[in-house]
């Protein structure tokens, strides 16, 4: 589950638990564009967006914690 309060645009989040019907599977990545108080906002790699909000859309993402290479 991600939380409002540290994720913000630029994130990577996976797509978790029951996913996001009709706008993403299970496992797909997003990238957060948008983030507020009660919800954000991601997108696919086409570009589409959709926003997921309070605790349930909160429970369908998992931020991806990237490892840089050097």
């Amino acid at each position: 589950m991600i939380d409002f309060g540290t994720i913000k645009p630029g994130d990577k989040v996976k797509v978790v638990g029951i996913g996001a019907p009709g706008f993403a599977n299970l496992g797909d990545v997003l990238e957060i564009t948008k983030a507020q108080v009660d919800r954000v906002y991601a997108k696919r790699e086409d570009g589409e967006t959709a926003f997921f909000a309070l605790a349930c859309g909160a429970a369908r993402l998992e931020r991806i914690e990237e490892v840089s290479r050097g």
